[in-house]
């Protein structure tokens, strides 16, 4: 399962640093190759005789105790994983912050390859914000974490703090051994959060979506090697770009104005359906009585994106023979005139929706180079290839994915919403039950295709969600 992989491991000072000899046991039972380093403290905890028994090599606690012709804190990055447990607040916070000043923090900052952080601390400590926010850093810059449990802990109280068992410690390291690139090459665009559409400066419409899914897609495809946009309601801190998009109409115009290029759109938002007509600029007043809102229907981006993937498709193949077909010799040839409505008409048939950024652009240039004449074969096949070159950046081969959220008949519901957007893939889930989909940590969800075959993902949590749905997408 291991076999032959390097993995260190970095012990800090606290109680459960005992439990780690059974964690090495583990990694050498399945094949790996283990090595240790160790804070001065954990030493009061677990010897330095019993970690370099158990794994058979030395174990590392100072920096600069040579005995490699490189420095220890840069020869053991050469491990392929780097698994810290138990982690302490103080070592957290130091690695948070760049701070370097033991062998194990030092190896930690140098360290290029995948690190697991395995937290352990009193429950009051690992509800400190500002440990909270450390946490949030590691995460930020890639680190994974397993958090730790509810139970008994060292300190004589029930709480959450206590470490993970080792049991689960090696699960995840086998798991962060076998995540798939599957995605490596790939750009993918996805929306998450629940829309706000303004009734007032402080008043909104909304939902109860919390983005949790669309995040938990976000980052598992990054993990994967994707070069991901989240596009979502509000803002976060990762390692990945994220456009902030309150409302539906500004979630729309960044969709479109970042899918070129992109191999795959998830629209995991939940984007609101309606909006108010007349935002009020000023809050409005209780004045007793009724308030009547004149709500419009906002426009539908999963299905605007799937006609446009259509349409582009249907532009280049029709194109694609004129390409490459004008020659130097056809320039200034059987000139006759054409006015700026047949250019504009031209223009407008087929492209304006497909290239609207690009317009103006593809207009001026035009004009710049040929003026408002121009032999009519060479002027078709210079804007054809205009256009084909001004969208090339643009995919009619892009996957969609929807999202499909309901309270009843979910099958049915899901099958007739995938035949009308047009999709690839609809991801339906029951809002019904309290216990799965918005606001939880947990899903179930049924995968639909456009072909309406289905694929039932049984409750888990929406991070394993998330990579068993890029995994039935891209494998």
């Amino acid at each position: 399962m291991l076999e032959n992989k390097n993995i260190l491991i970095g012990i800090t000072g606290g109680i459960a640093a005992y439990k780690i000899c059974n964690l090495i046991r583990l990694y050498k039972k399945s094949g790996a190759n283990v090595r240790v380093v160790v804070t001065p403290n954990a030493l009061n905890f677990v010897t330095k005789l019993t970690l370099q028994t158990l794994s058979g090599n030395e174990v590392y606690v100072d920096n600069f105790e040579i005995d490699e012709y490189k420095p220890e804190h840069i020869a053991l990055t050469e491990s392929d994983i780097f698994v810290i447990a138990p982690a302490s607040a103080n070592t957290i916070g130091k690695l948070a912050n760049g701070i370097c000043d033991n062998l194990l923090l030092s190896t930690a900052c140098a360290f290029a390859r995948p690190i697991l952080i395995v937290p352990a601390m009193n429950e009051n400590m690992w509800n400190n914000k500002f440990v909270q926010e450390n946490m949030t850093k590691l995460k930020t810059a890639g680190y994974e974490v397993l958090e730790p449990a509810s139970g008994f802990l060292a300190c004589g109280v029930n709480g959450i703090g206590r470490m993970r068992e080792v049991e689960d410690i090696f699960e995840k390291t086998v798991a962060m051994f076998s995540q798939k690139q599957i995605l490596k090459g790939k750009k993918i665009l996805i929306t998450a959060g629940g829309t706000r559409e303004k009734i007032d400066p402080v008043r909104y419409i909304t939902n109860s979506s919390s983005g949790k899914m669309g995040i938990a897609l976000a980052d598992n495809a990054y993990k994967m090697g994707a070069d991901v946009t989240l596009i979502s309601t509000f803002g976060v801190e990762k390692p990945y770009r994220n456009i902030v998009t309150p409302t539906a109409l500004e979630m729309e115009k960044a969709v479109k104005e970042n899918l070129s290029a992109k191999d795959c759109v998830i629209m995991s938002a939940a984007v609101s359906d309606y909006r108010v007509e007349n935002v009020s600029e000023q809050k409005i007043k209780k004045q007793g009585g009724e308030l009547n809102l004149k709500l419009v229907e906002n426009p539908d981006i999963l299905k605007e994106i799937c006609q446009e993937r259509i349409n582009l498709a249907s532009h280049q193949e029709a194109v694609a023979p004129l390409e490459g077909e004008m020659s130097e010799g056809q320039r200034g040839v059987n000139i006759k005139p054409y006015n700026e409505e047949h250019r504009e008409a031209q223009y407008n048939s087929g492209t304006s929706q497909l290239c609207s950024d690009q317009r103006s652009t593809y207009v001026a240039e035009f004009d710049k180079q040929y003026g408002t004449e121009a032999n009519e074969e060479h002027r078709e096949a210079q804007y054809n290839s205009g256009i084909s070159q001004l969208c090339s950046d643009q995919k009619s081969t892009y996957v969609v994915v929807g999202f499909c959220a309901e309270s009843e008949n979910l099958i049915e519901n899901a099958k007739t919403k995938i035949q009308k957007k047009g999709c690839d893939y609809l991801i339906a889930n029951d809002i019904s039950r309290k216990d799965i989909g918005f606001n939880s940590d947990e899903n179930e969800v049924y995968i639909i295709d456009k072909s309406l075959n289905i694929k039932h993902i049984e409750k888990d949590t929406k991070e394993n969600i998330a990579k068993r749905i890029l995994e039935e997408i891209f494998e």
